[in-house]
């Protein structure tokens, strides 16, 4: 599914045109207006691809244009993959720019052909990853912070439980590290660190707010998760007690504090101290023996294995796995982000999909007239999983030690789906 539209589409398919046939006077292109279409013509005169002569524009530049367009990507920037084999390196693939960060990045495995590769080096100055063949039993994930603000909305509405919109999003990216993951089982056997760049993408996505009377309910059922953490009066108190206990040293990796203080990790998910009425005993959570003093890095590694995955993580996680069956693409071609204060949204909770391709290509309006169909699969999905609190067939797992989310997803669902549908 593309959007011909797609003003980085577009600008090649001209390319493309003129390079078999000049352009004439109020000719027209697809869907495009005669007035627009010549706009973008004199755009390509002005970058030196076209000549104006008459009432015609010809094709001018020494290169064949199809020759520097991908049918992978819609970005011109691409980077090789080179494999050593007998310390000759041999060029096995191109990736564009934005996927080489998450998907080559330094200690990631890569296969291509049957063939499983571990990227030794990225080199950003040349665009080119090197590569070595390897055999292994486990896969790479990579582990990606994000923030994700509003360029322009196009249209949104109101729709049980929340609103629905779609627009143009600005995702700031960085990729920090990695899991080591064992096929077949999805064990967990290792992290590693990365250290790049922030990536920025100017994208479509569409997104769904939940709105306040949602929330409220949720809360009161004690099956929302998104608000911040009250440590409670005594936190400070006992934050700096468990730290001079530790000697401000992190009891994992032994590195000792230096000009920022090291972080106090709850052994037991400070949410898991949940009374009947879904109020959390503080004095119970922050006793000395339930915290631990940790550097940032391992309290990062410490949170991911006990974390407690929230309801609206957990249906960004089924509505990543789900949608690309909708759009009929490759689920890479879907990035999904949640954020229980978001800006797209005056700081209401939002789950954003959006498409991976610079500008989009069409996904985020299709998803959002399908919004209602998606919702119901995702309920009939997650209700009819036979897991207890989560598993990577609905809600995701929730980790060793943590919980899944699948009641507060399912308590979301319900009040995003109409019953009589």
């Amino acid at each position: 599914m593309i959007n011909p539209d797609n003003l980085l589409i577009l600008l090649d398919h001209l390319r493309c045109s003129a390079f078999e046939l000049p352009f004439k006077k109020d000719d027209r292109f697809g869907r495009l207006p005669a007035e627009q279409l010549a706009e973008f013509l004199q755009f390509l005169q002005d970058s030196g691809s076209l000549h104006h002569s008459g009432d015609q524009y010809f094709w001018m530049a020494d290169q064949y244009p199809a020759q520097s367009i991908s049918l992978r990507s819609a970005s011109a920037d691409q980077f090789i993959l080179q494999a050593m084999h007998d310390d000759v390196p041999e060029t096995v693939g191109q990736i564009d720019r934005a996927s080489a960060f998450w998907m080559v990045h330094p200690g990631a495995v890569y296969i291509h052909e049957a063939q499983t590769y571990l990227v030794d080096q990225l080199d950003l100055d040349h665009n080119i990853a090197t590569l070595s063949p390897i055999d292994t039993d486990y896969y790479t994930e990579p582990r990606q912070e994000s923030t994700v603000s509003l360029v322009e909305k196009f249209e949104e509405m109101d729709v049980q439980g929340a609103t629905k919109a779609y627009g143009d999003i600005r995702l700031v990216n960085q990729v920090v590290g990695f899991k080591r993951l064992r096929w077949y089982t999805h064990e967990l056997l290792g992290y590693g660190e990365v250290t790049l760049p922030p990536t920025e993408l100017v994208t479509t996505g569409y997104w769904v707010s939940l709105n306040e009377e949602t929330v409220d309910s949720l809360r009161d059922q004690g099956l929302w998760r998104g608000d911040p953490n009250a440590y409670g009066r005594n936190w400070l108190r006992q934050r700096d007690q468990a730290r001079l206990r530790d000697r401000y040293t992190c009891q994992i990796c032994g590195a000792v504090e230096s000009d920022r203080a090291h972080d106090v990790h709850h052994k037991i998910p400070f949410r898991s101290f949940r009374d009947e009425r879904g109020n959390i005993d503080t004095n119970l959570a922050n006793r000395l023996d339930n915290l631990i003093t940790l550097c940032q890095t391992c309290h990062k590694r410490a949170e991911t294995a006990v974390r407690v995955r929230s309801g609206l993580a957990g249906l960004a996680f089924t509505l990543r796995h789900l949608t690309p069956l909708y759009l009929m693409c490759d689920a890479r071609d879907l990035g999904v982000h949640s954020d229980p204060q978001s800006p797209l949204a005056s700081k209401r909770p939002v789950i954003v999909i959006y498409d991976q391709i610079p500008a989009g290509i069409g996904f985020s309006q299709r998803l959002f007239e399908l919004h209602d169909e998606i919702m119901a699969h995702a309920l009939n999905l997650i209700s009819g999983c036979g897991c207890e609190d989560g598993c990577p067939s609905c809600v995701g797992p929730g980790g060793e030690f943590g919980a899944g989310g699948k009641q507060e997803t399912l308590a979301i669902l319900k009040a995003l789906v109409a019953y009589n549908m």
